[in-house]
């Protein structure tokens, strides 16, 4: 997976959390809020490795013999 495809769900899901959390009357320091963010990235990241995903940068050449050997022909 994409690290910026995993980090643009983070950010999705972090946003519904603060959301819901502001309709409880929660209110965050956007110090607090940026900290929270590269947080549940990092744990997101994490839980999507112990799953058996690798999360790439973007830019990486991303490998597959059976490409490669058509790609060759």
């Amino acid at each position: 997976m994409l690290e910026s495809d995993v980090k643009i769900t983070s950010m999705r899901l972090y946003a519904d959390i603060l959301a819901n959390a502001a309709r409880h009357g929660w209110d965050y320091t956007p110090e607090s809020i940026v900290s929270g963010s590269k947080r549940h990235f990092e744990e997101m990241k994490l839980q999507l490795n112990d799953a058996g995903y690798e999360i790439v940068p973007v830019g990486t050449r991303l490998y597959c013999k059976r490409l490669d050997k058509l790609a060759l022909r």
